[in-house]
């Protein structure tokens, strides 16, 4: 169906508008009854010298007021715009005062007069203004000059709204169909965007956390050399002081195997945390088990001049979705080692408030001038240098924590120097929580132990 109103919700009148059917108001009573008689009109529009709508006429009163006992002496010559009826001419309904006599033109004050300018629904508040007994009549349509410019019956101007309606429900489906579209597409495209944000900082840990699991799988591959040449000394007949020796080498080397194989097992659990695809479901985790996986991850980027210091409560259990908060922590925990230019200390602090876990990252680099904190998680936008960064970590960790978790992430300027990145992530309460007094863990932490 083709939209039955033009450009700005315009109506179109023009196949509507019947443009004969109007009178001049000096024209007699019998003149007026035969024209429209011939025509097969119910209504005319009476008009004054300047072609201004005055009334309307309606046929079925003028045939009233001619049929009546003696009407057609009394009212046939009379002129349209001074004849007046009395009102038990038109019938029981019109009789509440029975000697009251009615102008055969009905006042535009009972009729609706619009315009083609009109803006549909506005035309159709001009039909409330009307007494019930002409609610269907013929409705006078005149130009921006206020001068006649035709009639449209009551039915073409129903259907012409029952039409627009039909049009308008069926744009509005079509409508919130491309919507339900453009936000699907639109929700893929950010679920894209978060994933290739989270492969690209992936990318940038890989070199650091090779060199981080080379460490101690030098260690395992050193441990299992001597441990094999301690057990073929063990075979060979040596003193009881040597193989006491040899059997504290052999425990020695045993437990840095150990060490080392939970270290790579920590860093491999960390990974996972990070990679992990959890989109479809939120699990119920530990904000400090993901703080100490990130700080595993950002061992090797930090290195030795970045310091690390904690304060946080152990059972802060979330439900969240794990690789997206690692996300999060990865791209505030980065950006503030790269504010502070690779030295410096984090402060890390995590507080339990009265609806949300409180995270309070702080670094103590320059901070973030006061003009663009209201930008800092613009898409796009970055304070670093050409080449460093996409701008995009900042405005995917705040759309992860406000649109994904339902919590909230700000930026300010610590009092004392450096920025502080608060995120707050709605509580859940767990059977391991500790409610009222929950453990607390603080601690120094380096490169080399993070």
């Amino acid at each position: 169906m083709d939209a039955p109103i033009a450009a700005g919700n315009l109506v179109e009148w023009s196949e509507l508008v019947h443009h004969q059917t109007s009178f001049d108001e000096n024209q007699t009573v019998e003149k007026v009854y035969s024209k429209m008689l011939s025509l097969g009109v119910d209504f005319a529009a009476a008009l004054d010298k300047e072609n201004i709508p005055i009334g309307l006429i309606s046929f079925k009163m003028l045939a009233a007021a001619l049929s009546a006992r003696y009407g057609q002496a009394l009212f046939a010559r009379k002129i349209l715009g001074e004849a007046h009826v009395p009102s038990v001419v038109f019938g029981p309904a019109n009789a509440v005062l029975p000697h009251e006599q009615m102008p055969l033109i009905i006042p535009l004050n009972q009729t609706a007069v619009i315009s083609p300018v009109l803006d549909f629904f506005a035309a159709q508040t001009y039909l409330e203004r009307r007494p019930g007994h002409h609610s269907f009549d013929d409705l006078i349509v005149t130009s921006d000059t206020g001068t006649f410019e035709g009639l449209i019956s009551m039915r073409d101007f129903m259907k012409l709204q029952m039409d627009t309606l039909r049009w308008q429900e069926k744009e509005l489906r079509r409508r919130n169909e491309e919507m339900k579209r453009t936000l699907t597409q639109l929700s893929q495209t950010q679920d894209e965007l978060v994933s290739s944000a989270k492969m690209a900082a992936l990318g940038e840990l890989v070199a650091g956390i090779a060199h981080e699991m080379n460490t101690p799988l030098g260690v395992l591959i050193s441990s299992h050399d001597m441990i094999e040449k301690i057990f073929d000394l063990l075979n060979r007949e040596v003193t009881p002081e040597r193989r006491a020796q040899l059997d504290h080498y052999l425990r020695t080397n045993i437990d840095l195997g150990r060490e080392a194989s939970e270290r790579v097992t920590e860093i491999i659990r960390s990974l996972r945390t990070f990679g992990r695809d959890d989109q479809q479901e939120q699990h119920t985790a530990s904000l400090a088990d993901l703080i100490t996986s990130t700080l595993v991850l950002l061992a090797s980027k930090f290195k030795a001049s970045i310091n690390v210091q904690t304060d946080i409560v152990e059972a802060a259990h979330v439900r969240c979705y794990p690789g997206q908060i690692s996300q999060v922590l990865v791209n505030v925990l980065t950006n503030a080692a790269q504010a502070m230019g690779g030295k410096g200390t984090i402060y890390i602090e995590l507080l339990r408030g009265l609806k949300s876990w409180e995270l309070s990252i702080r670094d103590t680099g320059p901070g973030i001038p006061a003009h663009l904190i209201e930008r800092i998680f613009d898409p796009g936008f970055t304070t670093k240098g050409v080449g460093v960064g996409t701008g995009l970590g900042l405005s995917i960790s705040k759309k992860i924590v406000e649109q994904g978790h339902g919590g909230r992430i700000t930026a300010m300027n610590h009092p004392h120097g450096g920025a502080v990145f608060r995120i707050e992530i709605p509580l859940v309460f767990c059977e391991t929580d500790e409610v009222l007094a929950p453990a607390r863990s603080q601690g120094k932490l380096s490169a080399s132990t993070a």
